[in-house]
């Protein structure tokens, strides 16, 4: 008897859908491919994390360089052109531009009594880490603080 097919597309018909199940059925390579479309997900993920972290701490050193200069300014421990020296040589680390405004505001209801109010800005597209699809771009990072002149 012969063990070869006789008809040959009816063969290759059933030799090729067996290779076809066989493929479908193939595990090999799924986790590779899993892989490749979750990492862009947790790259984007974090990187927005350390985005906002960097971003909010430096938000947090803004706000409390403020408030120690009005304080300083409101006790009459510094002048405003030192507080503004003050607020320079606090965020110089930062590499970015600050606008510093510190001014002493006379309250118009008592006119013995003042309020310092400082106010310090920088440019969000400055401050942020990256910006590759330029999100910041025009939008400021403002930290502002008024204290009671004693």
């Amino acid at each position: 008897m012969n063990t070869e097919c006789s008809a040959p597309p009816r063969c290759f018909r059933r030799r090729s859908s067996l290779g076809i199940r066989r493929l479908w059925h193939n595990d090999s390579g799924v986790a590779a491919i899993e892989f490749a479309f979750i990492v862009p997900i947790l790259v984007l993920l974090l990187t927005g994390i350390i985005q906002f972290g960097a971003v909010l701490f430096i938000q947090h050193n803004m706000g409390e360089t403020a408030r120690e200069s009005a304080r300083r300014v409101a006790v009459g421990a510094m002048t405003v052109p030192q507080a503004e020296q003050f607020v320079d040589d606090q965020l110089v680390n930062w590499g970015t531009t600050f606008d510093v405004a510190v001014t002493v505001v006379p309250d118009p209801a008592d006119p013995t009594e003042s309020d310092v109010s400082v106010v310090i800005t920088a440019p969000m597209s400055e401050v942020a880490l990256l910006d590759i699809l330029g999100v910041f771009e025009g939008q400021t990072l403002r930290a502002a603080n008024t204290m009671r002149m004693e």
